[in-house]
């Protein structure tokens, strides 16, 4: 009986069923692996399908670990979200907005190895994609960055403007900390014994001390909005 793997898909399900199919191949090998990007071949293998129908439904190797690091990011976006509607959820004057940068660090301090993937994502990732997965994935981040801004600004007196920056920017931030830590341990060794270990940082502290004063230099102070109505209303009384 001929593996149903290797028959063409034809519907629509089906399509959609190969496709996650090899997404979720494709990310199974690079958390197995040690950073390298997984061959075409080695995917295709793993889904249990021939290397060229990889191709049918990805344009390059690139394109498909660009669509592997959106999954990634859709559930920082959304583990996002459930921060901000968990906080409302707090009386007015308990909400803290720190306390929300500091868990919106923690969900990608946990996810080190996506870290590394979203380093990859301008240099080669988009570089090796066509332009019509990159402007989709593009079009993803902005939407995505768009709809947390909202709910920071519904929540806290924060213009959507500056909200929107604190978010691309925090973002920014963990990359660049991320890259910063990544440091050979032969190399990490002779910064020890020449006195430069002043130069590692311990990521996951030094990135959560970036965020949070990052959010207190554009935002300081930033305050409930339901709890600065509650105010006015009291001194008006």
């Amino acid at each position: 009986m001929e593996n149903e793997c290797l028959v063409r898909a034809r519907s629509h399900e089906q399509k959609l069923k190969r496709r996650n199919d090899i997404l979720v191949a494709a990310e199974a090998l690079y958390l197995e692996g040690d950073g390298q990007l997984p061959s075409a071949a080695e995917v295709a293998k793993k889904a249990s399908l021939a290397k060229g129908t990889l191709y049918l439904y990805f344009s390059s190797k690139e394109a498909l670990f660009l669509e592997v690091l959106r999954g990634f990011l859709k559930g920082w976006f959304e583990n996002n979200l459930e921060v901000i509607e968990q906080e409302a959820l707090r009386r007015p004057e308990d909400r803290d907005s720190a306390r929300v940068a500091q868990q919106f660090v923690q969900y990608l301090v946990k996810r080190k190895q996506f870290l590394h993937l979203a380093s990859l994502s301008q240099g080669v990732l988009e570089q090796g994609t066509d332009d019509e997965a990159v402007l989709s994935h593009r079009r993803f981040l902005s939407s995505m960055v768009k709809r947390t801004a909202d709910a920071l600004s519904e929540l806290y007196a924060i213009t959507p403007e500056n909200a929107n920056k604190l978010m691309r920017t925090s973002y920014a931030l963990v990359i660049g900390m991320w890259q910063m830590s990544q440091i050979p341990e032969r190399v990490a060794e002779l910064m020890r014994q020449n006195a430069l270990d002043n130069l590692i940082i311990d990521f996951s502290v030094a990135t959560e001390e970036a965020v949070v004063s990052y959010w207190r230099v554009l935002a300081p102070g930033m305050k409930c909005r339901e709890f600065l109505r509650q105010m006015e209303e009291q001194n008006r009384a």
